[in-house]
């Protein structure tokens, strides 16, 4: 049974391309990495309940399979760090550093299993 049989096309998840190439198939991914802008809604603690709108900054990355795989999807999206957009510089830089050392962590499981990418970060 090959890896695609067992995963019946729910594969959404990086790890699954690493399955893949540790199966035996050549996998190559190609890697997108940009910030989204998105707003946190939250409810206020007082009696009120008035919504509270925060806007954040993801760190993000799509993995891209090149060429396409049949049964699996056209990207995976991984989120690597949240901030306020209100940070300070030194808070910015410091949740970037997190969010590169988390691209490298999954950098190197993707160079353990043979994918062929070319790194990059935030």
């Amino acid at each position: 049974m090959t890896i695609e049989a067992i995963d019946n096309g729910q594969n959404e998840r990086l790890e699954d391309f690493i399955r893949l190439a540790m199966g035996g198939r050549k996998v190559s991914l190609k890697i997108n990495l940009y910030r989204n802008l998105v707003k946190q809604v939250s409810q206020s603690e007082s009696t009120d309940d008035i919504p509270i709108e925060t806007d954040m900054c993801l760190f993000m990355a799509d993995f891209i399979p090149t060429p396409l795989i049949p049964g699996y999807p056209e990207k995976i999206t991984k989120v690597y760090a949240l901030c306020s957009i209100n940070e300070s510089e030194v808070n910015d830089k410091t949740i970037r550093h997190i969010a590169n050392q988390r691209l490298d962590m999954d950098y190197a499981r993707l160079k353990n299993a043979g994918i062929v990418f070319e790194s990059s970060y935030l």
